[in-house]
């Protein structure tokens, strides 16, 4: 049987060297896909452990007790062995110990850290030396920053205390890389306080101040430090460690360590969690352009393999009538086919290495090596196997054929249940695929390969529609003369080797068009979550003094409005309230990004929810505030119960209440209050007169305010009531009297309440507000929500949105600056500054020389270059190069299964054409399953799409403020398809020519 299989190989060389190259794809197919997960999880893990939080990255423990002397090396101490024995294997460990206290130089003082820890000379350049370990009556050596040594006057070999403890400075230190993880954020570094103008971009003076291994003290009490340790997870763990194995070391790790009485911290489990979601999307993701490659590879061999069998029918119905046995053909069916399948599998796996290798090389976002592991192999020998099982599937019809069917020419029609098995497996599997992906949850089993089984199963019934139907009309046009049409329709419909190279190019034309199609969604999507959630093309986070600072640097720094708008964001967990953006309104049309899934013009909000301002506001200049004001109630009656005088304003530091040096008595008297901020210029909130009880009635009539001995608010203002408004009008008034300009505050007998303010109108009441349609709070009415301040209060609905910018599909925008004129309380929300494109390279500097400081900087493209490094990204690029993959193997079924049967059909066209049959008629045939599958695969494509697109995953975290786009953009798939469409028309027309000339050789014309 050996030497026959040889034999038959030798002799049928062409078709096994079609088995092994398709079975090499297969196995191909299926190896690159676990390496190229591989891979790309490593490139995965490597990208999130550059972007994480540094409190991500590492896990501290912490020694309670304190000890005396200067902090030094922890190593050979107590708490040094406990760690060296807790510490994992794989983490760096980082020692350290610090103690806080003051440090004093000849030109100022600074509250800062006294700190060693190991490996920090590895991280900065000096000016000096590095601190080295002294003795006893030597002074200790320290390193400290450009920024502290600026601020204290100091430079190498300088000396100044911290605390009671001389030291000298033996350098100053400049880090190589303030994003290094090592310096822990602003651990290390301290970012500046706000208020000061800095040109500095990392640190400030409050830096730690670094030492060396512990130096002996004449008095060790004067200096107590704590021990700790950072056991950071490198690159080298995530890449060979599964999330869980971390995990659970972790735990381990966080439990010994507070069995040994040590506090652990760590927000380390969040970026695990984080791998391990876009590890098993983009694992999902993969698994899709796999099995298509695999499965078109399949088809493929299918078709080429009957074909071949259906040209063999003749020779094996002659084997039969002589006399046999069929499981002897069964038996040279395998071994011809197995040694090719058998050889595919370590080509395969050489081959799906490489491919995913270019692959990798040209879509992670960062390196990572493609190794070949044994699941890689076991994969490959599966596809190798399920082309094995193809190929016999193929000849499993001729196998089991009577010998008077296989002695017929054409082979007869599948009839009965045999005819229609294949179809309904075929749509089972694809219904249930879908059903499993549209109920919800992360896609698995089946409905990772929803999309390819639909489209098989589209494939496979319209491919059945169209042989009828090409019956049907072939026979018609025949009858009417129509030789050219009609001929080659009835020569596709009669032979059964078309239907499945029909399904195999709707598969193909199918599935690139549906991962170009969810290519293009994806690529619109990432953009569109990233212009809505940054909200501008460039948005800088910043630290202020005041939401008043933030608005005032700004402006300052463009003093046109043409590029930069101040911003606070107050973003509330979901279900918990209203999230809040407010802005500079008069800039928000000019810098915020402009979207249309925002349902309104930018220009629109910005003019509603900026309406003229009711009143102007009132300022006050100088450090003392006077307030003249005569107060009428029975002092016996009231007893003990005091009545005070508060006053807020508010400045570039902030909104601050301050009470007046004395209580109010019934009579006319001037109270003094001292308002420091207002040296320069303030603002006055309200003035608030606080009596919880009123045992009798309470007049105060306030009739002028002073700064500095000119007075700011005369009586005549105080009397204009449209310039004042009570915060709580229950049982209270205001009114005005004649004569001698006042401000009436009258309380009502027997009031028991909280404080009543009387605040300045010079900003709308309700504020009004522009609402996403999600609130549910319909026009005109009004919304409540927590204020910039944190003080519960309500806006006046002035418009809807779908969607707003940062805020997504709920919240609420608002103008910045009537929001910060109704503060009354602390100062709540992100600050940021949004700019335009046309934003000065300078940008930074000039906010920082306002006092701002400068705390991240986010861009829309930055946020869409993050989307497409997650793990849902590079799945859809794998399966674009899939599909593109798979154009090839379509091209080369059809070049198969043409020369399969070129011998039958030049033979059958010789006769014809030598009984008249015209040279245009002999051209014809092959275009013709190109055609059908093409329209076939329009149709597929729609029903797939239109049943597949909800179980998308093209977000890491699955959720964006946009809703994905229902369609694609057609013009897009067009530059995929068309030339798909076009390369197998061109194939068509090469092998109908071929067929042609071969016909012309024979019959001389």
């Amino acid at each position: 049987m050996l030497a026959v299989i040889g034999g038959a190989i030798a002799a049928r060389r062409a078709q096994a060297l079609a088995v092994l190259l398709l079975a090499v794809l297969a196995s191909a197919a299926a190896a690159a896909a676990p390496s190229y997960v591989a891979a790309a999880g490593r490139a995965l893990a490597s990208n999130e452990l550059s972007t994480a939080d540094p409190d991500e990255l590492r896990l501290r423990l912490v020694d309670p007790t304190e000890y005396p002397g200067m902090p030094g090396d922890p190593t050979g101490s107590v708490f040094g062995a406990q760690v060296e024995r807790l510490a994992p294997a794989g983490f760096v460990v980082v020692l350290g110990a610090h103690s806080g206290g003051v440090a004093t130089g000849p030109t100022g003082r600074v509250t800062a850290n006294l700190t060693f820890r190991t490996g920090v000379c590895e991280r900065v350049v000096v000016a000096g030396a590095c601190p080295r370990s002294t003795s006893k009556g030597q002074l200790p050596e320290v390193l400290v920053s450009t920024n502290t040594a600026t601020h204290l006057g100091v430079a190498a070999g300088s000396e100044f205390t911290f605390g009671a403890v001389p030291v000298r400075v033996s350098g100053v230190y400049r880090p190589l890389d303030a994003t290094d993880p090592f310096w822990l954020g602003g651990e290390y570094l301290r970012p500046p306080a706000p208020g000061l103008a800095s040109t500095s971009a990392v640190g400030s003076a409050e830096d730690a101040i670094f030492t060396a291994e512990s130096s002996p003290l004449a008095d060790d009490q004067t200096i107590l430090y704590r021990s700790t340790a950072d056991l950071f997870v490198t690159e080298q763990l995530l890449s060979t460690r599964s999330a869980q194995d971390l995990r659970a070391i972790v735990a381990a790790v966080t439990r010994d360590g507070s069995r040994e009485g040590f506090g652990a911290g760590t927000a380390l489990p969040r970026l695990l969690d984080r791998v391990t979601l876009e590890r098993g999307q983009l694992a999902a993701g993969v698994t899709l352009g796999a099995g298509l490659l695999v499965l078109l590879c399949w088809l493929v061999l299918f078709v080429a393999v009957s074909s071949a069998a259906d040209e063999r029918r003749p020779e094996q119905g002659l084997l039969l009538l002589r006399g046999v046995q069929r499981r002897r053909l069964w038996a040279l069916a395998i071994g011809e086919h197995a040694v090719p399948v058998l050889v595919a599998i370590p080509l395969g796996c050489l081959g799906g290495l490489a491919a995913a290798k270019l692959l990798a090389a040209h879509t992670l976002p960062a390196r990572a090596d493609v190794t070949l592991d044994v699941t890689a192999i076991g994969y490959a020998a599966v596809g190798a196997a399920g082309a094995l099982a193809a190929v016999l599937l193929a000849q499993a019809r001729t196998m089991s054929a009577p010998v008077v069917d296989l002695l017929r020419r054409v082979p007869a029609r599948m009839r009965g249940w045999r005819a229609t098995v294949g179809d309904i497996v075929a749509l089972s599997v694809a219904v249930a695929a879908v059903v499993q992906l549209r109920s919800g949850g992360s896609p698995s089993g089946l409905a990772l390969l929803a999309p390819v089984f639909g489209a098989l199963a589209a494939g496979v019934l319209l491919a059945r529609v169209a042989m009828i139907a090409g019956a049907v009309v072939g026979a018609t046009l025949l009858a009417r003369g129509r030789t050219t049409v009609g001929l080659a329709l009835v020569q596709v419909a009669r032979q059964p080797r078309f239907r499945p190279l029909i399904a195999l190019l709707t598969v193909v034309v199918a599935m690139l068009a549906f991962t170009a199609a969810t290519s293009e969604v994806a690529s619109a999507a990432y953009t569109d979550r990233a212009t809505v959630e940054v909200g501008a093309p460039r948005v800088v986070g910043v630290d202020a003094l005041s939401h008043r600072h933030l608005l005032e640097s700004v402006r300052a720094a463009d003093p046109e409005g043409r590029f930069a708008m101040a911003t606070v964001v107050k973003e509330v967990a979901t279900g918990a309230g209203t999230a809040v953006l407010a802005v500079d309104s008069d800039r928000l049309a000019a810098v915020a990004a402009t979207h249309s899934s925002y349902g309104v013009a930018l220009a629109d909000i910005a003019r509603k929810i900026r309406p003229e301002p009711p009143g102007a506001p009132v300022l006050l200049r100088g450090p003392l505030l006077t307030v003249a004001l005569s107060a009428s109630y029975d002092e016996e009656a009231f007893g003990g119960n005091r009545v005070r005088l508060f006053i807020s304003v508010a400045s570039r530091t902030g909104t601050r209440r301050i009470t007046a040096h004395k209580d109010i008595k019934p009579d006319r008297r001037e109270y003094h209050v001292q308002v420091p901020e207002c040296a320069q210029e303030c603002r006055l909130v309200n003035i608030e007169v606080v009596a919880p009880v009123t045992p009798g009635s309470l007049q105060v009539r306030f009739e002028e305010l002073r700064t500095d001995g000119a007075a700011r608010v005369t009586g005549a203002e105080l009397a204009d009531l449209r310039r004042w408004r009570l915060s709580d009008p229950m049982d209270s008034a205001l009114t005005a009297t004649s004569g001698r300009d006042a401000l009436v505050f009258d309380v009502a007998e027997g009031r028991r309440s909280r404080s009543t303010a009387i605040s300045v109108i010079d900003s709308p009441l309700p504020l009004p507000g522009w609402l996403t349609r999600s609130k549910g709070t319909p026009l005109q009415r009004e919304h409540p929500y927590e204020g910039i301040d944190g003080s519960p209060t309500r806006a006046s609905v002035e418009g809807l949105a779908d969607r707003l910018p940062r805020l997504g599909g709920s919240g609420m925008i608002v103008d910045l600056e009537y929001a910060d004129r109704l503060a009354v309380a602390g100062q709540t929300g992100v600050k940021e500054v949004w700019l335009a494109p046309t934003a000065p390279a300078d940008i930074l500097d000039r906010l920082r020389a306002q006092g701002l400081v400068i705390q991240y900087d986010r861009t829309i493209a930055g946020a869409r270059q993050g989307f497409d490094r997650q793990g849902a990204a590079l799945a859809v690029r794998f399966n674009l190069f899939a599909a593109l993959a798979g154009v090839l193997i379509g091209a080369a079924g059809l070049m198969a299964a043409a020369a399969a049967e070129q011998r039958n059909r030049v033979a059958m066209l010789v006769a014809l054409r030598r009984q008249g049959l015209s040279a245009r008629a002999v051209r014809g045939g092959y275009g013709w399953p190109v055609a059908v599958a093409t329209v076939s695969a329009g149709l597929a494509t729609l029903v797939i799409w239109l049943l597949t697109r909800s179980g998308q995953r093209l977000f890491s975290d699955g959720r964006s403020p946009v809703p994905l786009p229902d369609w694609p953009d057609v013009d897009r798939l067009l530059l995929f398809a068309a030339p798909t469409v076009a390369l197998f028309a061109v194939t068509a027309a090469v092998l109908g020519r071929f067929v042609a000339a071969s016909v012309r050789r024979r019959t001389g014309r």
